[in-house]
């Protein structure tokens, strides 16, 4: 809205009906317009598309006080407003007003690039005042299959330094607009050559091994067993990303991108677990077992993306479906009952009993039965021997 969109989204209210919610900070204003108003438009009021309402917002400009700050807004008019945005196909506005409906405002050659599929920034120091804009240009360049103009490409390289300046959170939150998309081992591939990933960490690199990777998350991988769905997509790409770089590229990307503590540590997790898996088929069940179980589910499911396809990716997959869930017949009561006291023995023979289920040495109640007298018995004698070693000391 070229004035105040605040004003006329009330006005709107008052005379159509509905309710309206303002942001004065911002100039904007959203409306919430009556039943009546709906059902004069057409719009169906079920399903999943339902609009919640109408967004209006003041034509603004923005100004940086120093390259890769926010911006600081005014009111101003719509072609300044739409000079603020961040490709010329962005930049395309449909008039409203009754003289003028339908008119198309194209200030800034925004049908021409996007008929052609190019991906242009408006000025020379589109990259200055946002960097971030790096990453979504390649995002939209992939998406849509268009191509960054060699121009705009020639001030990415030239901007590049500045990624320095710019938040974590701001990259990490354009790095997880760019794994919710369909293909984006694409984009973090161009942005590979564009050199932005460098920029971002120089131990980060998309190869063949991470593109492989990723469809084998999109396509493959059935995230059931792990307990995970779409909203562990970002954590997933992630480990991915890094799963290769190391534990002091790690701890110094989750600095950089101000990762929250519960993915910086799955992250950790993950490069321990990674440092301490054996080569595949060296141990038994119930030794990954104990090597797995302290791992979160998402940190499994990362361990199994990143383990190539053999017998250890299978064990993973083993643990998380059914070594895991195996419990023995024998517990802590039944060991009270024949007179055991509760202590560091109690959890020594149930974790024997447990491994020898996991291992498929014991089947059944009778044969826990038996290896439990077994193994009272090899204790029983250690004891023995001890003393007597005792003694004659």
């Amino acid at each position: 809205i070229e004035g105040d969109a605040m004003k006329l989204a009330r006005r709107l209210a008052r005379e159509m009906g509905g309710h309206v919610r303002t942001h004065r900070q911002f100039g904007t204003a959203h409306w919430a317009p009556s039943e009546r108003v709906w059902r004069a438009l057409g719009v169906p009021r079920a399903g999943r598309e339902v609009p919640s309402g109408v967004d209006l917002v003041t034509a603004r400009t923005e100004f940086y006080t120093y390259p890769t700050a926010l911006p600081e807004v005014a009111r101003s008019s719509i072609k300044q407003d739409l000079h603020r945005r961040d490709f010329t196909i962005n930049t395309m506005a449909i008039r409203l007003d009754p003289d003028h409906w339908g008119e198309l405002l194209d200030f800034y050659g925004g049908e021409a690039d996007l008929r052609n599929c190019v991906i242009r920034v408006l000025h020379s120091l589109s990259f200055v005042d946002d960097p971030t804009r790096m990453l979504r240009a390649a995002r939209f360049e992939v998406r849509l299959g268009f191509k960054i103009d060699p121009r705009t490409q020639e001030l990415i390289t030239s901007a590049l330094p500045l990624l320095d300046r710019v938040t974590g959170s701001r990259i990490r939150h354009e790095l997880n607009l760019i794994f919710q998309e369909g293909e984006p081992e694409r984009i973090v591939c161009r942005l590979g050559e564009l050199g932005v990933l460098s920029g971002i960490d120089t131990d980060l690199r998309c190869d063949e091994w991470f593109s492989r990777k990723c469809r084998d998350l999109r396509e493959e991988v059935n995230l059931g067993p792990f307990g995970l769905g779409a909203a562990d997509s970002s954590f997933l790409h992630l480990s991915l990303l890094t799963y290769r770089a190391g534990r002091e590229a790690v701890d110094r990307l989750i600095g950089r991108l101000q990762l929250p503590r519960d993915d910086a540590e799955d992250l950790r997790l993950l490069q321990d677990l990674r440092d301490t898996m054996p080569p595949a088929g060296a141990r038994r069940p119930s030794e990954i077992s104990h090597l797995l179980r302290p791992s979160p589910a998402r940190v499994l499911a990362a361990a199994w993306l990143g383990t190539d396809p053999g017998t250890l990716r299978n064990q993973i997959a083993l643990y998380q479906e059914q070594w895991r869930l195996i419990v023995t017949e024998i517990n802590g009561d039944d060991l009270k009952a024949m007179g055991l006291k509760p202590g560091p023995l109690f959890g020594r023979l149930l974790r024997a009993l447990l491994d020898a289920r996991i291992n498929g040495d014991v089947a059944s109640r009778r044969e826990e039965e038996a290896l439990l007298e077994a193994l009272l018995t090899t204790i029983a004698g250690d004891a023995a021997q001890l003393a007597r070693k005792r003694g004659d000391a």
